[in-house]
């Protein structure tokens, strides 16, 4: 409306839209309607936009809404995201992290992630199985049912090998398959949550289907294809199993995950696609899932329980063990191995983070106050010249020594 020129006179007022639209134009969609007002008059203008399947059923819903007390439809609106969006309130000392965790993070979690899935990476409308597997559990608190249903939405998009389709097109099924490791791990990491949270334990006993497909090639990262649906099916529990005991059965040679060709950071795709690199990020997220995945199968499965507890706690155990956990949370921010090398990346501190909000650490497991140590020195390396703003008490009890948010510009006073 306002092209050119100021809002004080906005170009869409001096002239009729053109309705033109190809190739070279910006992409939008706009309507116009011409009012003239008399003296001291005023006119209250309702603008409906929705979407039908057809012409008659949008025919139909203009005629309800016109007949509709429109003062009352937008409060039951508001009604509805008021309830959805405070089901949790959080407070700090920083009035814009407030703004941020109290409404539009969870707004946008919900409007864009999950129900357009409109991100930059995702404009096909594609599922990505970790990508919404994340957001839902964002709304486990105020919408459950939401969580729950995607939770078996995602695990049907698994191959009974114990591997999943990376991203997938709702209206069809296509998607792909590929050698990515942490998809395996996430469906865990999901459930375990919703359950905790929601007390839901039957949601485990559902019983979803598997896909069947293709493996992919040898050295190929990927196959795209339209898997079929098995005639066989699981229980939401065993879903989860068999991921975790495929991440479990690719283990390196060094004790951690292997990489695959990603965990979690696409980017990383070359680093274990000749079969040796490692990561250690996936490494700390899998152990946080089978700490929580272990409880749930005692009932299920004491075997597996078992096993998977042994797993979890091998990186600790013994000389070697201490090493490795050194390694884990080094200043230096250790990454991944490169098959044979270690790679060693500074300033990406995700695999510390991952081990203190998983609560890995701890437990007899090396160096709980050293995970954030390393990647507070660069954090305060980065903003030396800024105002510190105090530590949060919550993270003085995994880093008390840490200055790893000390290093953050203190919120304007």
């Amino acid at each position: 409306m306002a092209g050119a020129a100021a809002f004080a006179a906005p170009a869409g007022l001096a002239h009729p839209l053109s309705a033109r639209s190809g190739a070279g134009l910006d992409p939008c969609a706009a309507l116009q309607r011409d009012l003239t007002l008399g003296i001291g008059e005023r006119v209250e203008v309702v603008i409906l936009l929705g979407q039908t399947a057809s012409s008659e059923a949008a025919r139909a819903l203009i005629a309800k809404v016109r007949a509709a007390d429109l003062d009352a439809l937008e409060r039951e609106v508001a009604r509805h995201w008021e309830g959805l969006l405070t089901a949790v309130r959080v407070s700090t000392p920083d009035r814009a992290m407030d703004i941020l965790l109290n409404g539009w993070l969870l707004y946008q979690t919900l409007a864009c992630r999950i129900w357009a899935r409109a991100g930059f990476y995702q404009a096909s409308g594609a599922y990505g199985f970790r990508d919404q597997l994340q957001d839902g559990m964002a709304l486990t608190f105020s919408r459950p049912d939401m969580t729950r249903a995607h939770l078996l939405r995602a695990a049907a998009r698994q191959f009974s090998e114990g591997d999943v389709q990376h991203w997938w097109l709702p209206h069809s099924g296509q998607g792909v398959r590929t050698r990515i490791s942490d998809d395996r791990v996430w469906l865990g990491y999901g459930v375990a949550h919703y359950v905790a949270v929601s007390g839901d334990e039957a949601v485990l006993d559902e019983e979803v289907p598997f896909l069947e497909g293709p493996q992919v090639d040898p050295g190929a990262h990927d196959a795209f294809f339209q898997p079929q649906v098995s005639v066989a099916t699981a229980s939401l529990f065993d879903h989860c199993a068999r991921g975790l005991d495929q991440a479990i059965a690719l283990t390196g040679a060094n004790g951690m995950p292997l990489i695959g060709t990603g965990d979690w950071n696409d980017g990383m795709n070359r680093v274990g696609e000749g079969g040796s690199g490692t990561s250690v990020w996936l490494g700390w997220l899998l152990i946080a899932t089978l700490d929580r995945m272990a409880p749930l199968a005692e009932a299920r499965d004491p075997a597996r329980a078992a096993r998977w507890r042994a797993h979890a706690e091998k990186p600790a155990a013994g000389d070697r063990g201490h090493r490795l956990g050194r390694r884990m949370v080094s200043a230096r921010h250790l990454r991944r191995w490169h098959g044979p090398r270690l790679s060693r990346l500074r300033r990406m501190p995700d695999r510390q983070h991952r081990a203190i909000l998983g609560g890995a650490l701890g437990r007899g497991r090396p160096g709980p106050r050293g995970a954030g140590d390393g990647v507070a020195r660069d954090a305060s390396d980065q903003t030396r010249s800024r105002p510190r703003a105090p530590l949060h008490p919550a993270l003085r009890l995994h880093a008390p020594r840490s200055r790893l948010y000390q290093g953050l510009p203190a919120r304007p006073a």
